[in-house]
C-alpha cells in the first residue's frame, strides 16, 4: 500500500505541475486511481487548508503540536522574512529522505510558499505519505502583503479590463 501511495503522490505532482514525467500503467494504474479516488473523495471542505488567523492562534497559544514549513523556492525569501518559528526547506527536496526525517509523524505539519501553489503539491505528497500536513490558505501573501500581492491583483485587474467571457 505504501509503495502505490509513493507512486500516487508523485503522480499527483506531476499532474499539478504541468504534466507527468512518467505513466503509471498495468496493475498499478488501478491501484493508483483507487487510491487517487480515496484521496479526493475523503478530503474534508476546507482541503486541509489552514487560514493565516488560525495559524496566528496556534502560534500564541504555546502549544508544540505543530511544525511550521517554509517551502518557498528560494532559501533567500526565507531568510527575508518568514513566519515565526518556520523552518526551510524547498519544495523540489521536500520528499528527500533527510527532509522527511525533519518531518514528525506525530504533528500537523503547516506549510506555506509565496501564493499557496507550491504548498498545495508538497501538502498532497506530504499526506499521501502519511503526514499530517496542512496548508496555509493563499500562502505567505495571506500572512503578509508584499509585492506577489500586488503582482495578484495586477493580473485580477487586467483581467475585469478585459472582461473575458463567462458561461452561466
Amino acid at each position: 500500500m505504501k509503495k502505490f501511495a509513493i507512486i500516487m503522490s508523485f503522480m499527483l505532482v506531476a499532474l499539478v505541475s504541468g504534466g507527468p514525467s512518467f505513466a503509471v500503467t498495468g496493475s498499478d494504474l488501478e491501484k493508483t486511481r483507487e487510491i487517487a479516488n480515496e484521496y479526493l473523495s475523503s478530503m474534508p471542505d476546507n482541503g486541509y487548508y489552514i487560514s493565516a488567523d488560525d495559524l496566528m492562534k496556534r502560534i500564541e497559544s504555546g502549544k508544540r503540536d505543530f511544525l511550521i514549513v517554509d517551502v518557498r523556492e528560494t532559501v533567500k525569501k526565507y531568510e527575508a522574512g518568514h513566519i515565526p518559528g518556520a523552518i526551510y526547506i524547498n519544495y523540489k527536496d521536500i520528499a528527500k529522505k533527510e527532509n522527511l526525517a525533519k518531518l514528525p509523524m506525530d504533528k500537523d505539519i503547516l506549510l506555506y510558499c509565496n501564493s499557496g501553489h507550491e504548498e498545495s503539491k508538497v501538502m498532497t505528497v506530504l499526506r499521501m505519505l502519511g503526514y499530517r500536513a496542512f496548508a496555509l490558505k493563499f500562502g505567505y501573501i495571506a500572512w503578509k502583503k508584499e509585492k506577489p500581492t500586488d503582482m495578484v491583483l495586477g493580473i485580477i485587474d487586467n483581467a475585469a479590463r478585459k472582461h473575458y467571457p463567462v458561461e452561466q
